[in-house]
C-alpha cells in the first residue's frame, strides 16, 4: 500500500435515513487489542429489539489479532485491511466473518431507549 497511513481507528459505517442511525467503527488500543463498537438507532431496530436502540462492542485480544489478518489472507496494519474488507454494506457481514473463521472475540451489548 504505498502512500497508506497505519490508522488506529476507522468509521467502517455511518448511515443515518428514515428508518435511522448505523454506526460501527474499529479501533485498535494501546495495548494491541481490536474493538469494533457500533450503535443502531430508529424504528428498524424496535422492530427487531423492542426497543429502539442497541449498542455493542467486539474485541479482539492482541495474541488473536494475528487470526484475523491470516483469515483476511493479507498482510499489512490491521485497521487498514479491516477499513478495505468490511466498510459500508460489508460492515453487516462482520460478525459472521468472525464466527466462521473462530476469531475468538469478547462481546458487550446493550439494547434500551
Amino acid at each position: 500500500m504505498c502512500g497508506a497511513t497505519n490508522k488506529k481507528k476507522t468509521v467502517l459505517r455511518d448511515e443515518r435515513d428514515r428508518r435511522g442511525l448505523r454506526f460501527l467503527s474499529a479501533e485498535t488500543l494501546h495495548n494491541g487489542d481490536l474493538v469494533f463498537e457500533g450503535q443502531d438507532i430508529g424504528p428498524v431496530v424496535k422492530e427487531f429489539f423492542g426497543s429502539s436502540e442497541y449498542e455493542w462492542r467486539w474485541t479482539i485480544k492482541a495474541e488473536h489479532v494475528p487470526i484475523i489478518q491470516k483469515a483476511l489472507g493479507e498482510d499489512g496494519y490491521i485497521i487498514n485491511l479491516i477499513e478495505t474488507h468490511f466498510n459500508d454494506e460489508k460492515s453487516a457481514g462482520l460478525l459472521s466473518f468472525l464466527e466462521e473463521h473462530n476469531i475468538p472475540y469478547e462481546s458487550w451489548h446493550r439494547y434500551g431507549d
